[in-house]
């Protein structure tokens, strides 16, 4: 009998939870006047508190154990609807704007009430944190278009429009101006152990897939650090301690979920606070306290672009929250097809979301992301089984029209362009004419025409050949080298050359061999001051590897001839006087390592590229040396070792500390080409060269043992807030440290030791001009202490400040 109960109650129960599921409404929430979709807007059935919120698609999903008689919508900034269900399973909204705008804080009595909840927020930070996590796997499907703002150019009858429009509107009505599509498979385990293997790739136009990597790089996947990225630039996290001092904070909205609730916070800078900061919303769940929704934009349009960014957080294992969805909505507002501004709409959307799973740190490669060989070989079938929802017909004919477009005006190679000329090249068919070699200029040499020429993964994937030639207008010479590299692990980076080069080199130079400055090194402005210059014939050996995530090696073995100025000998004195020569040959064996803890990058079967990574951590160089005389003819015995330590620190309210400190240490009885000449840049007015010491002559000191140390603080924004014209001052501090042990075997022209210490210090105040991908300053530092000389005017310097934004 008792079991014909508890199956009668059984059935009843059933019965009434089916015909709850029976009360199921859907539908999307959009702006009325642009057809966007509105995230997290808080949706109420009937007259009671119950409800839901819209995803950040604006899909929305309501499910109720009584009939559904009416919803209420309501949102942020918007004037809230009401729609009678009729029995209809869907329902969509249109919401349209409040013309009321909250122009000043509104100042309440007592505590605002919001304040208690972004502060639980704050404590539960370290819980709520994915990357807190012991391991986490996922994956993804991210998809991204750009387009043009023409609504009302499409809502616009055809006999209203000229042909241009008409032209654009026909464009606009077909399909969009890009898309592009990747699948993803993330592993993560704690603490940095990160891969992210790129499964399936598809660019509207390309075949390389890089491109794709856009929408993983362009915000943070968790809302959680002080510091979060938004298109390369940190802002302040509105949930970092202290942020109720620095954001304002209004509790807009309550929603319930059950029993938990869900806060609805809206936060933007407090009035006259100069800081890089973000505006938009935060819903705040009383489950651990944790983001459920988050909309952030930066609070001053960055030039040329305005990034707005969605996140959408769920409990996959119900109890600890991770991101769900990622939007970004881009506005490229230096960019228009006619009077429409151009702008791009990017989703992520995860599944198959693993809690802790079992990982071991060898299931990780080294490079950060992995874009397996087919990624891009996916077929149309692949796509079709795999996405999580269909492509729109507009989308379709995006890849049909963009995809014929792409292959006759050779996208891919415009793309191969643009990444080798970062590296410092341009291609040109399967060679690649190095940059850096068209022209250099410095004293010695004056101007100094060339030409350096490099084969490309055109010629061969396993292999390149590169040479130079170069002519000093002013020396006559004649300077050329060559090297050919064998790639022996792809995945490691790992590979062979041999070379020589007959060529010039700074007297008693302190750059490192082995790692040459880039194009758009702000370091290397100070070369064409050079007056001092050693020639050298060298044959070479180099192996170079990456070891692991954070260690790249580099060893050479070479035979260099130098041939010093007639000034600068080497030799001892005698009775009759010095005898000296100024020419002597090294055998020499050179090893260089860096450490740079968090760096990141792409490894393909073609190429691989640094993505960035966590540039907090310090970068540490090494450089040793020791030649063996009596070897390959070599009369030189010297063991040398060169530390550079460098790091930048940005703050949240401070601004950016940036510091380099190196140091030096040679054999004392060599010659003074191979002592330690400290980098001097000293002009009375010229463009500054960070590193140097500005207000330092050429050649003015030589060390055998030496410290250097350069000290930069930059108020970025801070002082004068994110204006158009907003100069970003800047101190710098520069000191140095060195001593000469023996100057016996030495017949050269006189110089100064730094046994006293030098210091020199000033004030750069950056972009007063700001272009775009570069700005321009004025600066001045003065030297002091021990070394300052005579008068002021000759211990002061007035300086072009250059920055780079790319």
């Amino acid at each position: 009998m008792k079991q014909l109960f508890f199956l009668l109650q059984f059935l009843i129960v059933s019965s009434v939870l089916l015909q709850a599921q029976q009360h199921t409404v859907s539908g999307r929430i959009t702006d009325a006047e642009t057809g966007i979709a509105l995230p997290f807007v808080n949706i109420v059935i009937n007259s009671s508190l119950q409800g839901s919120i819209s995803d950040i698609d604006g899909n929305f999903v309501l499910k109720s154990t009584e009939p559904i008689r009416f919803i209420r919508a309501s949102y942020v900034g918007y004037k809230p609807d009401t729609i009678e269900a009729n029995g209809s399973p869907v329902i969509n909204f249109k919401l349209q704007k409040s013309s009321i705008q909250l122009n000043e804080v509104i100042i309440l009595p007592g505590e605002n009430p919001a304040h208690r909840i972004i502060d639980s927020a704050i404590a539960h930070r370290k819980q709520n944190d994915p990357y807190q996590l012991d391991a986490f796997s996922y994956e993804s499907y991210s998809k991204f278009l750009v387009t043009a703002e023409v609504d009302t150019l499409l809502q616009t009858p055809d006999y209203k429009l000229d042909s241009a429009h008409l032209d654009i509107k026909q464009f606009f009505n077909k399909q969009h101006v890009f898309l592009m599509e990747n699948m993803a498979e993330r592993k993560y385990l704690k603490p940095g152990n990160d891969n992210e293997i790129l499964t399936a790739s598809r660019v509207s136009g390309f075949g390389d897939p890089m491109l794709t990597l856009l929408m993983s790089q362009i915000q943070s996947f968790s809302f959680y650090k002080s510091l979060i990225t938004i298109s390369d630039k940190n802002y302040v996290n509105p949930l970092s301690p202290g942020s109720t001092d620095k954001y304002f904070f209004l509790l807009e909205d309550t929603i319930y979920d059950g029993r938990d609730t869900v806060f609805v916070i809206s936060y933007r800078p407090r009035r006259n606070a100069h800081f890089d900061a973000l505006k938009g919303l935060l819903y705040i769940h009383t489950a651990s306290w944790a983001l459920q929704c988050v909309t952030a934009e930066p609070i001053a349009e960055e030039p040329g672009m305005s990034v707005r960014i969605k996140q959408n957080y769920s409990r996959p294992d119900s109890v600890h929250w991770f991101p769900s969805q990622l939007h970004t909505d881009i506005l490229f507002s230096s960019l228009k097809i006619a009077e429409y501004p151009v702008y791009g709409h990017g989703v992520t959307e995860l599944k198959k979301i693993k809690i802790n799973p079992a990982l071991k740190k060898s299931d990780f490669a080294a490079a950060k992301v992995i874009i397996e060989p087919d990624a891009k070989l996916k077929d149309s079938l692949f796509w079709a089984n795999n996405r999580p929802q269909p492509l729109s017909q507009k989308e379709i004919n995006t890849y049909h029209l963009i995809d014929s477009i792409g292959r006759k005006a050779h996208f891919d190679r415009l793309l191969d362009i643009t990444t080798t000329m970062l590296s410092g090249f341009i291609p040109v068919g399967p060679l690649a004419i190095e940059i850096n070699s068209l022209y250099r200029n410095n004293v010695v040499e004056g101007g100094r025409p060339g030409l350096g020429l490099k084969t490309n993964y055109r010629v061969s994937k396993s292999w390149s050949l590169y040479g130079y030639y170069g002519y000093g207008l002013r020396d006559n010479e004649h300077k050329f080298g060559g090297r050919l590299d064998v790639n022996l692990k792809k995945s490691k980076d790992t590979k062979m050359a041999i070379g020589f080069k007959q060529d010039t080199r700074e007297c008693g130079s302190m750059s490192y061999d082995l790692n040459t400055d880039g194009i758009l090194s702000l370091e290397g402005l100070r070369n064409y001051m050079i007056n001092r210059m050693d020639y050298f014939n060298q044959y070479f050996l180099d192996f170079h590897s990456r070891a692991g995530r954070s260690w790249t090696f580099t060893s050479r073995l070479s035979r260099t001839s130098f041939l010093a100025p007639d000034s600068v000998l080497y030799g001892s004195y005698t009775e009759t006087g010095f005898a000296g020569t100024h020419s002597f040959v090294l055998s020499d064996l050179n090893v260089f390592l860096v450490y740079s803890k968090g760096m990141e990058f792409v490894q393909s079967e073609d190429y691989s590229l640094p993505i960035g990574g966590n540039t907090s951590n310090p970068v540490i160089m090494l450089d040793l040396k020791q030649s063996f005389p009596d070897i390959a003819g070599g009369n030189i015995r010297r063991t040398s070792a060169m530390i550079k330590i460098s790091q930048s620190l940005k703050s949240r309210y401070i601004g950016k500390f940036s510091w380099m400190v190196q140091g030096s240490i040679v054999t004392p009885d060599v010659p003074i080409s191979l002592a330690f000449n400290a980098p001097a840049s000293f002009r009375h007015f010229t463009v500054s060269a960070p590193s140097s010491f500005e207000t330092m002559r050429m050649n003015e000191f030589f060390s055998t043992q030496c410290v250097f140390l350069f000290l930069r603080h930059s108020f970025e924004s801070l002082l004068f807030g994110n204006r158009k014209f907003s100069p970003s001052p800047e101190l710098v501090t520069n000191i140095a440290w060195g001593d000469y042990k023996n100057t016996s075997h030495l017949s050269v022209p006189d110089f100064k030791t730094l046994e006293k210490g030098y210091f020199e210090s000033g004030l750069m105040i950056n972009k007063i001009l700001d272009a775009g991908f570069y700005s321009l300053g004025v600066g001045c530092l003065y030297r002091y202490g021990p070394y300052r000389l005579a008068t002021p005017k000759e211990n002061i310097t007035l300086k072009l400040t250059l920055n780079y934004y790319l």
